[in-house]
């Protein structure tokens, strides 16, 4: 992935990399996420047990990015991310105001949009790249909880404001280092969602082809004043994928 740094017209005030490229960058990634969820629900209600029983499941990441070398403008990322994670059991709990008892089979959609404006910082260092801005993410999912006579569901619909930050370090192999963060936290709400991976860049002329693996880790605390619910989740585990970019 080529590197956005501040062009000519503001190069005076700090040295650019030797190995920076002022071009218009166009890329996509794309991996799979194998999500694991714990933690709670609705008044203490376990995700992992008390006959909820959510497993891991995999979801998928779709990124697609523009970098430029307009003065002050950001550069663009839009992230997609599906993610439901199931489970069935024998429960006797109580789930939105409505007790089960017996079998139950539930639902929990964390699917969200992440629209990213961000910007390099010009570093004379060779093959280290910064990243910041900000980051809006809209939830688009739902809590649920279903028996043979029984059913409910919350709403996770809601848009959060965070923080961006991203480091990546390049080697003249091909290989590479890379880790970012979101994050929002105020009252009783947090979301911190990191990430952090290894990959390597094919020797293909042209375009850039990579490869990464890596693990991502989502933390979820909402206040039931704020939102339609309760929640205290953690979501995390391995991703694989790849990705493209191309120069012009």
């Amino acid at each position: 992935m080529k590197k956005t740094l501040i062009a000519a017209g503001i190069a005076a005030l700090a040295p650019l990399s030797a190995h920076a490229d002022l071009l218009f960058t166009l890329g996509a990634k794309g991996s799979v996420w194998q999500a694991e969820p714990t933690g709670q629900l609705d008044n203490g209600l376990s995700v992992e047990g008390d006959g909820l029983n959510m497993k891991e499941e995999n979801g998928q990441q779709i990124t697609v990015f523009f970098e430029h070398p307009v003065p002050f403008l950001p550069n663009v990322k839009l992230k997609q991310t599906s993610l439901e994670v199931e489970g069935s059991g024998v429960a006797t709990a109580s789930f939105n105001d409505q007790t089960f008892s017996g079998d139950v089979d539930s639902k929990l959609d964390l699917s969200h949009t992440d629209l990213t404006l961000y910007w390099g910082l010009p570093l004379p260092v060779p093959y280290v790249d910064i990243n910041f801005g900000l980051t809006g993410r809209q939830f688009d999912g739902s809590a649920e909880v279903r028996s043979a006579t029984e059913y409910q569901q919350v709403d996770l619909d809601f848009v959060l404001p965070m923080v961006y930050g991203e480091l990546k370090i390049d080697t003249p192999f091909g290989l590479y280092a890379s880790a970012d963060i979101n994050y929002v936290g105020y009252g009783d709400n947090k979301l911190s969602d990191i990430s952090y991976g290894l990959g390597y860049i094919l020797p293909i002329p042209v375009v850039d082809l990579g490869l990464e693996a890596g693990y991502r880790k989502m933390t979820l605390q909402t206040d039931p004043d704020d939102t339609d619910i309760e929640t205290d989740l953690d979501i995390s585990g391995m991703y694989y994928g790849a990705s493209l970019s191309v120069g012009f």
